[in-house]
């Protein structure tokens, strides 16, 4: 990885791909809901790779969202738009480039982001936002809109289940061209249907991170 988005030291230990998708066969027969089954399965996964950081989830269709009523209002919202990283809540999270508070929110209910916080970037004159969901609580007083993190600076920290929307820790990362008039949240996860009109708004996380 070029940039790390989280603690550099536990990035220095490496990443591992992990597979949330409803092709995993451990997924058909574990519920992926499952705090407890989630981190179980995070941890073989960390000894079976030798790596310490969990990473993917990129346009992945998810059986987590299918069994979640949030996700199931009219049409079937099951492909993840961002990338995941899992490590334990209170891991540092850091900015991917010089940027500017957005705008950030508390997405409390159930299944949602938790405590999040969008920068806004200027890369080659071309503006670009990073969202960054399921922090902790701690940091939300912290934030203010317009104040401007430099590269690598700590922005957060991961939250514990209790307040980051009731997931296993990790850290989700999206980049956007165009907000759509959100603040403090964008959709993360959408319908198949729904892919077209996302296609040249939110950008594969991991051509920022590579």
């Amino acid at each position: 990885m070029k940039r790390h988005l989280l603690d550099p030291q536990l990035s220095q230990k490496g990443y591992f791909p992990l597979d949330l998708s409803i092709n995993n066969p451990f997924w058909k027969r574990n519920d992926v809901a499952d705090i407890s089954v989630c981190h179980e399965y995070i941890e073989q996964q960390r000894i079976s790779h030798g790596a310490f950081l969990a990473i993917g989830g990129y346009l992945e269709q998810r059986a987590l969202y299918q069994k979640n009523e949030r996700f199931n209002k009219g049409i079937v919202r099951d492909i993840h738009l961002g990338v995941d990283i899992w490590a334990p809540a209170g891991t540092t999270v850091h900015a991917m480039y010089d940027g500017v508070v957005h705008s950030y929110a508390h997405n409390s209910d159930p299944g949602n982001y938790g405590p999040t916080l969008i920068l806004q970037h200027n890369i080659d004159g071309q503006t670009i936002y990073t969202l960054y969901g399921h922090l902790s609580l701690d940091d939300v007083n912290k934030w203010e809109v317009g104040y401007r993190f430099r590269e690598s600076e700590i922005i957060a920290h991961l939250g514990t289940p209790q307040e980051n929307g009731g997931y296993s820790p990790h850290l989700h990362f999206q980049v956007m061209t165009d907000m759509k008039g959100y603040q403090g949240d964008f959709p993360g996860v959408a319908a198949k249907e729904e892919l077209e009109q996302y296609k040249d708004i939110v950008l594969d996380p991991m051509s920022f991170l590579e």
